[in-house]
């Protein structure tokens, strides 16, 4: 049985006659407990549960529809706990949105929300987005990248695969400050950063990630095949370092 059927049967019989409704508060919030600890926020009937981000806050769930308003599929990587999976799920319009995680306990949390929500239209696959053949997961409208590509010792090696996928591409990401950096891989100019270690839900699975320039970056999209690139937002200021908000399109 796999990570989805299990946590449906669970749910089914902890809920049996049982609305989401009737479980909300003391029945509810054990249930997160027994799931934590969480760094994602849900709101369900007007309570909130699990962590403090609030994916439903987020402005990059409205951006990315404001560039792909007709995206009715969607592949979402580095779902974390489903936080923007379900934001973006519940936009009118969307029929399936796949969402992928390299790590499984992320995924058993985010299937339990979307049993608790009832949102049928979203699927979880587990998978290194370090190694995974990106193609296995089929063709969407757009992909939805926010968070990942600076977890990644080689992100042109994802970013290439991207095209293959979809046409229209929205990513969030860290970038390596021009004077920070001082590496070249694969002919991208970067910096290299030190990983949490796969004990932490918010590292990447390497000890070392790459985090090429900006302009590093819009060259691996743009060699990729994306050849029109809008830099929606960028932030010289993030606490973490400066970040790219963009959307992308192959023609």
């Amino acid at each position: 049985m796999n990570t989805s059927s299990s946590l449906r049967a669970e749910l089914k019989t902890k809920m049996r006659g049982v609305s989401a409704k009737a479980m909300v508060n003391s029945d509810l919030q054990q249930e997160f407990d027994r799931r934590g600890p969480w760094i994602t926020k849900f709101v369900i009937e007007g309570t909130e549960y699990g962590g403090d981000f609030d994916p439903l806050a987020d402005p990059r769930v409205k951006q990315f529809f404001q560039w792909f308003p007709n995206a009715c599929e969607i592949l979402e990587l580095g779902c974390l706990e489903g936080g923007h999976t379900m934001a973006l799920a519940r936009q009118v319009g969307v029929k399936r949105i796949v969402g992928v995680d390299a790590r499984s306990s992320n995924l058993k949390k985010a299937a339990f929300v979307r049993e608790v929500l009832g949102l049928s239209n979203i699927e979880f696959q587990v998978a290194n987005l370090e190694m995974v053949a990106l193609p296995i997961f089929g063709k969407f409208d757009a992909i939805f990248c926010s968070g990942l590509l600076y977890h990644l010792p080689e992100p042109w090696k994802l970013i290439s695969q991207f095209p293959q996928v979809s046409g229209n591409l929205f990513v969030w990401t860290h970038y390596a400050d021009d004077q920070q950096a001082k590496e070249v891989r694969n002919g991208y100019t970067g910096k290299s950063y030190q990983e949490a270690g796969t004990s932490d839900p918010l590292s990447g699975l390497s000890k070392v990630s790459f985090w090429p320039t900006l302009s590093s970056l819009i060259r691996m999209l743009t060699l990729s095949g994306y050849h029109t690139i809008h830099i929606l937002e960028n932030n010289l200021i993030h606490p973490h370092g400066p970040c790219v908000t963009l959307a992308a399109t192959l023609y």
